[in-house]
């Protein structure tokens, strides 16, 4: 039997691509302004680098180039803007491209490449992040001439388990993986106890949560996430089986990702090699100075988040798919496009 034909892969130019360009120019300029009136530099960071981002569950793209040594796509500034943190400065952010392997990488919700905006500013208050993205909506919602979202609410993420998937995680803060799969399955969720926590309260969130989140008017914004999906956040002192992230999420799509940042290199270099052990092959190589100027000291106390500017944009613009945003974008087709 014949090998099947390979996908083909097509760059789709937008029905409106002016319309499109001039939107998306709207949008950015107002994202600057916003930043620039906060007292905010904007970053330019390199996205080809020795080293990558650890997240077991993210693929970043490797390239091979004459005459160079490995170097790897970034999934997210973050490494380089840490970078910068360590060299003095304080308010930042990055808008730019970041790049995402792997087929799941392409779908309504994905494209391999993608526009992030991250940033940073001194602190240590989950609540200077949400009011953030409040002020983001507010700033792209206007560049539009649309509503600006409603603020919503602020939930920890077991009430919103509770709420929209009839599950509590608190069994999962106290290590017990079995005692919330058991939960799970008397509502009719199928999980594995062998799986890892982000893969239990990922199947959680996207079977049951999110579509209940789509219901809510306005931004929701998920805090208190168990100590094992800390990442780069730091633990809360007052409960260190919970993590200082949260979560944004509007019309039920996850935009952005922000935590009280990690500052300690030992931990952060135990949180690499736990995430390690977990990943689906090899995983890139670390970016070891940054782990040396977190251990001299010049880290400083911040607050930093990545939001997904495809993904706001098409929720402000009512668009159901990224590619309702993009002039240009990603798809396998089978027919060559017009």
């Amino acid at each position: 039997m014949a090998e099947p034909s390979p996908p083909r892969w097509h760059l789709l130019r937008h029905a409106e691509a002016v319309a499109c360009v001039r939107q998306r120019a709207a949008a950015l300029a107002s994202v600057r302004q916003h930043f620039a009136d906060s007292g905010f530099l904007e970053a330019d960071v390199p996205l080809l680098l020795p080293h990558a981002g650890q997240e077991p569950w993210l693929h970043p793209p490797s390239v091979s180039a004459p005459g160079l040594p490995p170097l790897w796509l970034q999934t997210s500034p973050e490494l380089p803007l840490k970078r910068l943190l360590c060299g003095g400065l304080e308010r930042i952010y990055s808008l730019g491209p970041a790049f995402r392997g792997g087929r799941e990488e392409l779908s309504r919700l994905h494209q391999p490449q993608f526009s992030m905006l991250e940033w940073y500013e001194p602190g240590s208050r989950l609540d200077q992040l949400v009011e953030r993205c409040r002020a983001l909506g507010r700033a792209l919602a206007g560049a539009l001439h649309r509503p600006a979202p409603p603020d919503g609410e602020v939930l920890s993420l077991d009430e919103a388990c509770r709420r929209w998937g009839d599950v509590s995680i608190a069994p999962l803060l106290d290590g017990d993986r079995a005692a919330f799969v058991a939960q799970a399955r008397r509502v009719g969720l199928l999980l594995d106890a062998r799986e890892h926590v982000a893969q239990l309260v990922g199947r959680l969130l996207v079977e049951r949560v999110e579509p209940g989140l789509a219901t809510a008017p306005g931004w929701v914004f998920v805090r208190d996430y168990p100590a094992e999906l800390a990442s780069l956040a730091r633990l809360d002192p007052a409960d260190p089986r919970q993590a200082l992230r949260v979560e944004a999420y509007l019309g039920g799509v996850e935009l952005a990702n922000g935590y009280v940042e990690l500052r300690d290199a030992e931990t952060l270099a135990r949180r690499w090699q736990q995430e390690a052990a977990v990943r689906d092959g090899l995983p890139p190589p670390q970016d070891e100075t940054l782990l040396a100027e977190m251990a001299a000291g010049r880290m400083p106390e911040c607050v930093g988040m990545a939001l997904g500017f495809d993904r706001l944009l098409m929720v402000l613009a009512g668009g159901t798919s990224l590619a309702d945003v993009l002039p240009l974008s990603l798809q396998i087709e089978d027919a060559a496009p017009p």
